[in-house]
């Protein structure tokens, strides 16, 4: 689950992600307090609590950029090039 909400609204508590067995993973993007996922601290990169493993803005800002030059860096490879969400993702392996 990726939370991208407004600034200072929590999108989803402790008690919502205890309700959801299968949830694995949650990013939160809102570095704003309160969280926009309760207990997700903002710098968290990859902490597990209760089966979950979280990231927060500041967490995930490091891979974004990873994932973001390496884009950059294969289209300047050719000049005819369209990176679409399935490429990057498949870049993204890469990083």
């Amino acid at each position: 689950m990726v939370a991208a909400g407004a600034a200072g609204v929590q999108l989803l508590s402790q008690s919502a992600m205890s309700a959801c067995p299968t949830l694995q993973v949650v990013i939160d993007l809102n570095a704003v307090p309160p969280l926009g996922i309760e207990g997700v601290a903002a710098t968290a990169a990859g902490v597990e609590t209760n089966g979950v493993i979280g990231y927060g803005a500041l967490g995930v800002g490091g891979t974004k950029m990873k994932i973001h030059r390496a884009a950059v860096a294969h289209l300047f490879e050719s000049n005819d090039q369209i990176l679409d969400a399935e490429e990057v993702y498949l870049l993204a392996l890469t990083v």
